[in-house]
């Protein structure tokens, strides 16, 4: 349910705006919006904020939820240059998605909205659609649903998958609707940089464990001779790892909100595509957990067309 949360400030909002951005819905759902691309610049990349309703919410023995998000925010918006959009990568949410627990989020990410920088929302296995939907209209007048849907950041598309299947269950589905629905429209811009992002990490054996992307043989099916996508980005496991898969980056984000028992960064990341579109850098910056590679940076380079 990729949602998209424009700038709080009229103005920004105006700037930001453009129509006939590809969608899918299903019944029930309205249309997502699409913002402008502006060339240049970069996209703040989150995954797993997992936060509960209340502020001061204490995970693992020391992990505060909201404290975490709170510091990424504001190391964000301490850049000396803000990005083109931020995008999260789903489990927004502590454990099923409860209506305080959006209305936490939502307060949290209000600084970034107010700086004028759209957000880009995916939801994960730990999130609820419903009460989600319910949150925002409750803040803002946006377009909502369940949908996959396209925007520009950067000079890049990022095409944004919607894997939730089941509220507190982790497998995660794309499903034979967004895939007929990615397919098309990943051969209306052919020629493109395009990122794929969704929660779930795709499985790394043709019978994937439960907590994977049970159809990732037949998205890969889609992805893999179309050239422009580049690159898989994902959340879920808490891990910050890379990988190639027949020449497409696969990146598992770091969490926001806590690791597991094998210490791990906290934080997000800086994707920043080269102008001349053979690369990107992503950088990864730690507001948490284990810090020894802070700062680390590592160079992407696209496939061929």
């Amino acid at each position: 349910m990729p949602i998209h949360l424009p700038p709080t400030s009229r103005r920004a909002f105006l700037q930001s705006l453009a129509f006939g951005g590809a969608a899918l819905t299903v019944p029930g759902a309205r249309a997502a919006l699409a913002l402008r691309d502006e060339p240049g610049g970069y996209v703040a990349l989150l995954a797993d904020c997992h936060i509960d309703a209340s502020p001061d919410k204490v995970v693992r023995q020391h992990f505060n939820l909201s404290a975490n998000l709170r510091a990424v925010v504001d190391d964000i918006l301490a850049q000396p240059k803000p990005p083109a959009a931020v995008a999260v990568l789903g489990d927004l949410a502590l454990k099923d998605g409860q209506s305080g627990d959006y209305s936490q989020f939502l307060s949290l990410l209000k600084p970034i909205r107010e700086r004028g920088i759209p957000v880009h929302l995916t939801l994960g296995n730990h999130d609820d659609r419903d009460h989600f939907r319910q949150a925002i209209d409750r803040h803002d007048d946006v377009a909502a649903g369940h949908c996959a849907s396209v925007v520009d950041a950067a000079g890049l598309r990022l095409a944004m998958l919607d894997t939730l299947d089941h509220v507190n269950d982790v497998p995660g589905v794309v499903g034979e609707g967004q895939l007929a629905w990615l397919s098309k429209t990943l051969d209306a811009a052919p020629n493109v940089p395009t990122l794929v992002l969704m929660h779930h990490h795709p499985s790394p054996t043709p019978e994937p464990p439960k907590g994977a992307l049970q159809d990732t043989a037949a998205l890969m099916d889609v992805i893999r001779p179309r050239k422009q996508v580049k690159a898989l980005l994902f959340g879920h496991t808490h891990v910050w790892q890379r990988s190639e898969v027949d020449g497409v980056h696969c990146v598992n984000l770091p969490a926001v909100a806590y690791h597991f028992e094998t210490p791990q960064p906290l934080g997000w990341c800086r994707l920043e595509p080269r102008r001349d579109g053979s690369a990107a850098t992503i950088e990864l910056n730690c507001t948490g957990g284990e810090r020894t590679r802070d700062g680390e940076r590592v160079e992407l380079t696209w496939r061929g067309a």
